[in-house]
């Protein structure tokens, strides 16, 4: 069983994240400690977003995805990454003014959790090889409950 952990100091989001969790939410920095001086100038790409889908899909019921989309729902799922592009910590964060997703069980997310970090994974492109002298890399998606419905 995993413990979560809620950050209420973000404003007009809630962080929801493993108590475990030592990286997502952090500053980035190298490997020898220092802070990084070069500005993150592209985004990373996700392998694939079926694993995304599928972990969703085998989450939520269909009439709970269908409940979600109606209400223009979206969660916002954080990564820390390896320097190879695996997924190392998983937390989730919801805008405060969106109470519908107040109702998301804990075993959700940790459901969630679970299968995104074994499943999901990025890609370092060469011209960003510079990243792998980071301790981890961070990076966000936002997954709108309607994008799902195509997928019922």
């Amino acid at each position: 069983t995993i413990t979560y952990k809620v950050d209420y100091s973000l404003g007009s989001l809630y962080q929801i994240s493993n108590s475990n969790n030592t990286r997502v939410g952090q500053l980035m920095s190298l490997k020898d400690g220092s802070t990084p001086t070069e500005p993150l100038n592209s985004s990373l790409e996700i392998v694939s977003l079926e694993p995304v889908y599928r972990a969703f899909l085998e989450t939520f019921t269909p009439e709970e995805i269908r409940v979600l989309a109606q209400n223009n729902e979206v969660l916002l799922v954080g990564y820390a990454l390896s320097e190879s592009g695996s997924v190392l910590e998983v937390d989730f964060s919801m805008y405060r003014n969106r109470p519908h997703l107040y109702n998301i069980p804990p075993q959700y997310l940790e459901k969630l959790e679970t299968k995104l970090k074994s499943t999901v994974s990025y890609v370092i492109p060469p011209h960003m090889a510079y990243l792998r002298e980071y301790k981890f890399i961070t990076v966000s998606q936002d997954c709108s409950f309607k994008s799902f419905l195509d997928k019922l």
